[in-house]
């Protein structure tokens, strides 16, 4: 099945001298076509098991497991001329991240295209192929081990038909983007995801991960924030998973008891001896570092969960404007989550006036902003 659907040949690249040659040729083609393959059970960074990319005309299946030195991608992927097309890209950029030490400069997400076309907001791989190339894609070897060696045909045919096919997905997804003048959008949206990411590596801003943070006051939150911040570092350093480290309720616990001595901090739930042993001591460190901190240095509270009413809003808002996203061919994911409307209908319960989240993006607002300025005075006032 899967050979019938090749039409491009295979290039296997495991050799520095080859992925130089390689990278030569491909500095001079304005798109392509980047996946990955990884492996991640027990770590906290995922582990590169194949680099796949197409120019157009070949798949070349780049081999990061012999290869140790992939600095020659640099040259195509920080290139502002060359458009380089992933899908529903946050891990590949991860692997770019860090097995490459480098971001791609010029990115466009095909998921992010296609909701922008009308395509649906989070259309896996193969069903957007299936819907706009009318092709159907094996999934034999999405449990594969793409660590081992030797790869196997089926292995290698399956990577080469992501990348062919992505490649085919990009160019149709361009012209249908251009046509009716979203391409910028398309372009902006996908860089989205680099700022996104960026931030995700910040550990100091880890402690919003925390379900429960909204429930701590400003000191308790601060250690919080401390502690979260240390298991993240800890765990980039060791790379583990966080959890392996220590689970966030146990984290949540400590700062909301914020114990002066191990044996309070013994008294946390489900806390192991183990972490007691290794991790006590600085625990408590942090604890006092947080709590002797100027009041200045604290976090600011985290939001409540919305009430009921303020619930009933945000649903009645989201309605209107899906209305009008498939009205015009527009994911309404795209025009707005789940976060900006309750952003939206916090900032308009204190404020009374309409006003958009930080980094909303600009291109949004003549959508969105009649939509929301005709339903917030009359939904607000009948509360």
């Amino acid at each position: 099945m899967s050979d019938e659907l090749l039409n491009q040949p295979i290039v296997w690249v495991d050799t520095l001298d080859h992925l130089e040659q390689v990278c030569e040729h491909l500095e001079t083609k304005k798109i392509l076509a980047i996946d990955t393959e990884f492996m991640r059970s027990n770590t906290y960074y995922p582990i590169a098991g194949l680099i796949q990319i197409s120019d157009g005309e070949k798949n070349y299946l780049i081999d990061p497991v012999e290869l140790s030195d992939l600095s020659p991608l640099e040259s195509i992927l920080v290139d502002d001329d060359i458009v380089i097309a992933i899908h529903a890209g946050s891990e590949d950029i991860e692997v770019f991240h860090h097995r490459l030490g480098f971001l791609p400069s010029q990115l466009l997400d095909t998921q992010i295209a296609g909701a922008l076309c009308g395509t649906g907001f989070s259309l896996g791989f193969g069903n957007m192929v299936n819907t706009l190339l009318g092709v159907e894609l094996p999934k034999t070897q999405t449990r594969s081990n793409w660590l081992s060696r030797p790869l196997s045909v089926p292995q290698k045919n399956y990577a080469a038909l992501d990348v062919e096919y992505l490649y085919e997905l990009a160019l149709t997804l361009i012209d249908k983007l251009a046509k009716i003048d979203r391409l910028d959008i398309a372009f902006y949206e996908s860089k989205t995801l680099l700022k996104n990411f960026s931030e995700q590596l910040t550990p100091e801003h880890s402690y919003l991960r925390c379900k429960q943070a909204y429930k701590l006051s400003q000191p308790k939150l601060a250690v919080l924030q401390g502690l979260c911040c240390w298991r993240e570092e800890l765990a980039q350093i060791k790379d583990k998973p966080r959890n392996h480290i220590i689970k966030e309720p146990i984290l949540f616990d400590i700062a909301l008891h914020s114990p002066k001595d191990l044996s309070g901090l013994r008294k946390t739930k489900n806390i192991h001896e183990k972490t007691l042993k290794y991790y006590g001591e600085k625990i408590l460190d942090i604890i006092a570092r947080e709590h002797s901190a100027p009041k200045e240095q604290w976090p600011a509270l985290v939001p409540k969960p919305l009430s009921s009413q303020s619930l009933n809003l945000v649903k009645k808002l989201r309605e209107k404007v899906s209305v009008y996203a498939l009205d015009n061919n527009i994911a309404p994911e795209i025009l707005m989550k789940k976060k900006d409307y309750e952003s939206v209908v916090l900032l308009y319960k204190k404020t009374h006036t309409l006003a958009f989240p930080s980094g909303f993006a600009s291109w949004k607002v003549p959508h969105v902003e009649p939509i929301l300025k005709a339903e917030l005075p009359t939904q607000t006032q009948q509360q």
